[in-house]
């Protein structure tokens, strides 16, 4: 598919009438759609091909007659078509026997949908492209006492025993649709809008999980608040429902009104819970909740505009998550996750654009681009523009869109036109693919106090970027900040008046999804960890350190900089950003660093340094660990936070050393899953005294819970003792499910990060075994696996070697799905 190739479909549809008769072996769906020819298409074309995978057609009628058809395994083609017409149609599908948790199928016995991108024709016959909007209206049957809760999008209107009707007033394209049928406790609540619409909640989980709603709820309630109070952006239907399911091969799906969860994401409290998982629990509430204007009432022309409403909401979700919490932790945990992440993706076979120009299988086009560097992209705009000027263009882009299917260009335009700012030269952040680089050099004239600064792009590509920078004096004072516009391969800065030569801080509050390069030293980058005010840049700096330290650490001065790290422990105040800092960087992230991969020796040198913070810090890593142990109620506030994560990072290193007892304590003596998870994942670490008893005791504790029993298996497969056999053998455990994608990631994900026991030649035969069993029954979830491979050219000869044959033996398979089929070729060519 290319998005050169786009054409506005011949016909569109008025509205969509579903009729589902459920059972527990099959489904019969009864579909009455209303087409009319598109008045602005400009071809003249009396046929139309509908889609439909895996469909046993019943019967098919057009206005009441039987229509010119042909039918292959992918289209239903309509012939000889008037210019408006009534279609109807019946067909059978087989949700139980559904694996690949697309369209609509069963979990836990109970009925869900999932028709992003391509689901809907799973599950009748349709446009299935998100350019054609329609008026749904659902009705379901089913064995009430079976199936007690009968969900749809929009609005209940009827409710007679057996059977629902759902009507949803606002015209959606059919990725939105959703269905659940099952048997469900619920949490209701209510939210009161800006304008006085009351706004009905309801949370829908298995019964056992109820207790652990709450926090989702008031996760919600918040969205609702924030996007008012930033956004002005208010909630538009009587109900809002959040489904959660235990099979679900995402996070979330946004469908209007009925937005269905991974369990993983709806379900915390603070036994179960760790920070992060609470954290992400309200993150992906509200973007969700956030689609609800960017995505749904504003949706996509062609499936290549997915950024359009992907990488605008995940900017709205980070803003939601940094104006509840820590800001400045947030911002250093998204760019981390971006350069260890995307920034491999952009260094790969699969690279692409933030707005991609062809693919074969478009679940393959969710990724780390399409999010996380569209958010950054959207970032940057907001740089320039400011939160005015943003908002300015936000408010333009709805009034002209609203109810429409539309470009990256059309909200491009509405941010230009809002503020008269030209972002014609910005567009190749949407075209290229790649991670740009920068270089900045500085120099000082001592007579002219002048400080000019030589910023260079270095590649073909010219990008418009904002550049964020501080100057500070010698005691660390900031006496000049502010933003730069670099729109050219080559440009001087000068800033006069400069009395002295200035410590120069590039690249704030990661201001571009770049990679710089400077001219500063390791004695100024020290510098910067001690004076600048920019916890980002103090972070990265510190980073940039470890780096050095762990590949080069011949060109560092250790002494001195862990004097530095000494000094930050001791006088920061905030405790969340020491632990960002004595994190080191991860083995992954250090891949990208090196020209060939050699795993063994990578981690041998970060253990080393893990070693000589210990030997440095121990007494001070003690007395901090053991300041910070306390009995205090669970909050989730930004310094309790902060308390769990730095005592939590102290505990790591010292467990190195002769106090893994100190995990054992902590583990035995936890109040929260926060807490408990750490020890547990040191105890399991390593071979110790410890460790059976208690992998015994957790699962004790916590085997009847499905999101702990995931940190279970996946601490295991992490571990050094977890190698090919110990990951087998937790396959055969009676709570693995091999159908279940959040168990499956536990095991087989994790190991595939375990990487000292993952690259070998029988750790890639168990794996790619693994990616054709996928290839069968979920070819999505093998598609995002088998992207391990994708750097193979990069490893040491052997490792090189081992993974070509596992990528040859995969393409040549039979019947190779497209999703993996399009990452294997990227990675072989």
């Amino acid at each position: 598919m290319y998005r050169k190739d786009y054409q506005p479909s011949a016909y569109l549809i008025h509205t969509t009438e579903l009729s589902f008769d459920l059972h527990e072996n099959e489904v019969i769906v009864n579909s009455k759609i209303h087409f009319y020819k598109n008045p602005k298409c400009q071809l003249n074309d009396d046929s139309l091909a509908l889609n439909g995978v895996e469909l046993e057609l019943i019967s098919i009628l057009l206005d009441g007659d039987k229509p010119d058809y042909e039918l292959t395994d992918q289209e239903l083609q309509l012939h000889n078509l008037p210019d408006e017409f009534i279609l109807e149609i019946v067909n059978r599908i087989h949700p139980e026997a559904n694996t690949s948790l697309n369209g609509l199928y069963q979990s836990s016995g109970n009925f869900c949908t999932q028709c992003e991108a391509h689901g809907f024709r799973q599950i009748t016959y349709y446009l299935d492209r998100p350019d054609v909007l329609s008026v749904f209206t659902t009705h379901i049957t089913a064995d009430k006492d079976k199936y007690p809760v009968l969900l749809s999008n929009g609005n209940l209107i009827d409710d007679s025993g057996s059977s629902v009707t759902w009507h949803d007033p606002t015209p959606k394209p059919c990725y939105l649709f959703a269905l659940v049928a099952g048997d469900f406790a619920v949490l209701e609540d209510n939210y009161i809008t800006l304008s006085g619409r009351d706004v009905a909640l309801k949370i829908y989980v298995e019964h056992h999980n109820i207790d652990k709603t709450q926090f989702a709820m008031t996760s919600l309630k918040r969205s609702f608040a924030w996007d008012e109070s930033r956004f002005n952006l208010e909630y538009d239907l009587d109900i809002y429902m959040i489904v959660a399911v235990d099979d679900f091969n995402m996070g979330a799906m946004e469908n209007k009104g009925l937005n269905v969860f991974n369990s993983t994401f709806v379900l915390a409290d603070p036994k179960t819970a760790t920070d992060k998982d609470f954290i992400n629990v309200e993150a992906v509430i509200g973007h969700e909740y956030f689609h609800n204007w960017t995505g749904n009432r504003v949706t996509c022309k062609d499936w290549f505009q997915l950024s359009l409403k992907e990488g605008l909401t995940v900017f709205r979700d980070q803003e939601f998550t940094s104006d509840l919490h820590a800001r400045s932790i947030k911002r250093i945990e998204d760019v981390n996750a971006l350069r260890t992440f995307q920034f491999a993706e952009d260094a790969g076979p699969m690279a692409h654009p933030v707005r991609p120009e062809s693919y074969i299988e478009m679940n393959n086009f969710y990724t780390l681009t399409v999010y996380e560097k569209g958010a950054e992209v959207i970032r940057m705009i907001h740089s320039f523009l400011g939160e005015k000027g943003f908002q300015q263009g936000m408010k333009l882009y709805f009034e002209r869109h609203d109810g429409d299917a539309v470009t990256i260009d059309d909200f491009i335009a509405s941010m230009s036109d809002a503020n008269d700012f030209d972002f014609k030269p910005f567009m190749t952040w949407y075209t290229q693919s790649g991670t740009p680089k920068i270089s900045i050099q500085s120099s000082y004239d001592k007579q002219e106090q002048r400080l000019n600064v030589d910023v260079k792009q270095l590649g073909d590509q010219t990008y418009l970027l904002p550049l964020k920078y501080a100057l500070l004096n010698d005691q660390g004072d900031i006496f000049k900040e502010g933003m730069l516009h670099i729109d050219q391969q080559q440009q001087t800065f000068s800033f006069d008046g400069i009395e002295s030569k200035p410590v120069t801080s590039w690249l704030r509050d990661f201001s571009a999804p770049v990679n710089l390069t400077t001219d500063l030293s390791f004695e100024q980058k020290i510098f910067l960890v001690g004076h600048e005010q920019d916890a980002f840049s103090v972070w990265d700096n510190a980073q940039q350190i470890w780096l050095s330290l762990i590949l080069t650490p011949e060109k560092v001065n250790q002494s001195l900089f862990f004097d530095a790290i000494e000094k930050v422990i001791k006088t920061t105040q905030d405790k969340s950003l020491i632990s960002e800092i004595l994190t080191l960087p991860s083995e992954r992230l250090l891949h990208q660093k090196v020209d060939v991969i050699d795993v063994f020796d990578i981690h041998q040198k970060r253990e080393s340094v893990i070693n000589k913070i210990l030997i440095r810090f121990e007494s001070l890593l003690l007395q901090t660990y053991q300041s910070l142990v306390d009995d205090k109620a669970y909050e989730l506030t930004p310094e309790a936070v902060g308390e769990r994560s730095l005592k939590n990072i102290c505990l790591f290193y010292l467990s190195k050393g002769e106090y893994l007892y100190l995990a054992n304590e902590q583990f035995s003596q936890a109040n929260c899953m926060t807490d408990q998870i750490a020890a547990f994942s040191l105890l399991v670490a390593s071979d110790n005294q410890y460790r059976e008893k208690a992998k015994s005791d957790f699962y004790q504790t916590f085997k009847n819970d499905a999101q702990v029993m995931d940190k279970f298996f996946a601490v295991q497969s992490s571990s050094l003792v977890g190698d090919v056999k110990s990951v087998k053998l937790l396959m055969q455990h009676e709570l693995f499910s091999f159908n279940t994608p959040n168990r499956l990631r536990s095991v087989v994900g994790s190991f595939a990060q375990n990487y000292i026991n993952f690259h070998n030649q029988a750790g890639y035969e168990f794996f790619t075994d693994i990616i054709l069993k996928l290839n069968k029954t979920n070819p999505q979830i093998g598609a995002r696996l088998v992207s391990v491979y994708n750097h193979w050219k990069r490893f040491t000869p052997e490792l090189k070697a081992l993974q070509q044959q596992q990528l040859e033996k995969i393409i040549q398979s039979d019947d190779l799905s497209n999703d993996i089929f399009e990452i294997v070729q990227a990675a072989l060519k």
